[in-house]
C-alpha cells in the first residue's frame, strides 16, 4: 500500500471519529445506574386474634383477614435502576436537560412496571439563571426535600426506609394515602440558590376531564444548606384522592358498587377530599464521619360533602423519625434509624370517632463494607411493630402483607454497585 493511500485511510478514520466528537461538543449523555440485590429473610408474627375490636377506621378483624404466622426467604432488588441523562448548552447560560430512568429488577429480569418502561424520574427541561424547570414523571418537592439520609445508600425502595412510617398512615398505604410520591404529568420548578436557600415547587395534573383538581398533587417547600447544616420545610396537598376512605375498612365514603380500595373506589355522591402533609427536616454532619437527621411530619386527611351520620370526616396523625450513620473506617459504616407514628385522632359525621390500635413504630440497623467507592457489601435488619389494628407495612412485593396487629421482622445481606 502506497504512502498516499495510507494517509487517505488515516484521514477517513479521523473524520469518522470527528463526527460524534463534534456532536458531543454541544451536548453530553451519561449512562448510569445502581444495582443492589439482596437476600431477605422475613417473619410476620403476632397478628391480632379474630374478632379483636377495631376502631372507626378499621373494622373488627374477621377470620378471612387474619394472617397466620409466616416466614420465608426471598431475593429482592429494591430500587435497582438504569438511567440515561444529558444536557445541551444552548448559549447565554441556558441549558436543555433530560433524564430517562427505569426500575431494573436484577432478581427477576423484569424492567419497569407492568405499564411503562421509564417509570422512575423521567423528564425534559430547561435550566438557567431563572432556576430549573422540568416536565415529566418526577419526585414531588415534598419527597425531594425530606428524609434524605439514605441508610448505607440503599434505603430507597428498601425495607429500612423510614418513609414507610413517616410518610403514610398505618391504616393502609398506596399512592392515594402516601406522601412519598413520584407522580406522572408533573411540572417541577427549582429556584436559584440565594444565601443558602433554595425553593422547590411541583404540580401534578390529575387529568380528569370532569374535574380539573381530581387526583392532582401540589407540593412546595424550601431548604437551607450551609456547611454541615441542612434544614427543609415542605407541604403537600392531594386533591380528591380520598386517601382516608379508599383504605379505611369502616365508615368510609363510598358510592354504589365500590369495593372501597384500589381502582374500584367510587366516592359517595357529593363527597370531596383534601389531604395534606407538612414536614420539617433537620440534618447535621457533626464530623466528616458522623451525620444525623430528624424528621417531624403532620398528616391530615379530610373529606367533606357527606351528610350521613357515622361516615368518616377526617383523620390526623403525627409521625417522626431519627437517623444516624457513622464511618468507623474508610471501609466500614454503621447506621441506625427509628420511626414512629401516633394512633392519631379522627372525626365522623354526627358520631364519636376512635383510632385505638393505629399506632406503629419501626427500628432499623445496618452496616456496610466498602470494596471500592462504587461497590460495597451490606447487612441490614428491621422490626416493624404495629398496634392492634394497624397494618403498617415496610415489606417488599414478594412478602405477604400483614393483617391488623402483625409485626414484621426482616434481615438481609446484599451487594451494591453504582455505575
Amino acid at each position: 500500500m502506497s504512502d498516499a493511500k495510507k494517509k487517505l485511510i488515516v484521514i477517513a478514520i479521523a473524520a469518522a471519529f470527528a463526527l460524534p466528537l463534534a456532536a458531543q461538543a454541544q451536548s453530553s449523555v451519561t449512562v448510569y445506574g445502581k444495582l443492589y440485590p439482596q437476600i431477605t429473610s422475613y417473619s410476620i408474627t403476632g397478628a391480632s386474634a379474630v374478632g379483636t375490636a377495631g376502631n372507626s377506621l378499621r373494622a373488627a378483624i374477621p377470620i378471612t383477614a387474619q394472617t397466620a404466622n409466616v416466614s420465608g426467604t426471598v431475593m429482592e432488588s429494591s430500587n435497582s435502576r438504569l438511567g440515561f441523562r444529558g444536557t445541551e448548552d444552548l448559549g447565554g447560560g441556558l441549558r436543555a436537560l433530560f433524564q430517562l430512568e427505569t426500575t431494573l429488577a436484577v432478581d427477576s429480569g423484569a424492567t419497569g412496571s407492568t405499564t411503562a418502561f421509564f417509570n422512575r424520574d423521567t423528564f425534559v427541561g430547561l435550566s438557567g439563571g431563572f432556576g430549573t424547570l422540568r416536565f415529566g414523571i418526577i419526585d414531588t418537592a415534598y419527597k425531594n426535600l425530606g428524609d434524605n439520609l439514605s441508610m448505607l445508600g440503599i434505603s430507597s425502595g428498601n425495607f429500612v426506609s423510614t418513609s414507610n412510617i413517616l410518610a403514610e398512615p398505618t391504616f393502609g398505604s398506596s399512592g392515594s394515602t402516601r406522601f412519598h410520591q413520584r407522580p406522572p404529568n408533573t411540572i417541577h420548578y427549582t429556584s436559584p440558590k440565594v444565601g443558602g436557600f433554595e425553593g422547590l415547587f411541583s404540580y401534578s395534573l390529575g387529568e380528569v376531564a370532569s374535574n380539573a383538581q381530581q387526583n392532582s398533587i401540589s407540593s412546595a417547600g424550601v431548604r437551607y444548606v450551609k456547611g454541615p447544616l441542612y434544614v427543609a420545610l415542605a407541604h403537600e396537598i392531594h386533591n380528591n384522592r380520598f386517601g382516608l376512605s379508599r383504605f379505611a375498612t369502616a365508615n368510609r365514603n363510598t358510592g354504589p358498587g365500590s369495593s372501597g380500595s384500589g381502582n374500584g373506589f367510587i366516592a359517595a355522591t357529593g363527597a370531596s377530599s383534601v389531604d395534606r402533609s407538612t414536614r420539617l427536616t433537620a440534618d447535621y454532619r457533626f464530623t466528616p464521619s458522623t451525620r444525623a437527621q430528624a424528621n417531624l411530619a403532620r398528616l391530615e386527611y379530610k373529606e367533606t360533602g357527606v351528610a350521613v351520620n357515622g361516615k368518616l370526616a377526617g383523620y390526623q396523625t403525627t409521625t417522626w423519625s431519627l437517623g444516624v450513620d457513622h464511618k468507623l473506617s474508610a471501609a466500614v459504616t454503621l447506621a441506625a434509624s427509628y420511626g414512629q407514628a401516633a394512633a392519631g385522632d379522627c372525626t365522623r359525621v354526627g358520631a364519636a370517632c376512635s383510632t385505638a390500635g393505629l399506632d406503629g413504630k419501626m427500628l432499623n440497623l445496618g452496616a456496610s463494607y466498602a470494596l471500592s467507592k462504587r461497590t460495597w457489601l451490606y447487612a441490614i435488619a428491621s422490626q416493624m411493630t404495629n398496634g392492634s389494628s394497624a397494618i403498617g407495612n415496610n415489606s417488599g412485593g414478594n412478602i405477604p402483607a400483614p393483617s391488623g396487629g402483625a409485626d414484621i421482622r426482616q434481615v438481609a445481606i446484599g451487594i451494591n454497585h453504582n455505575f
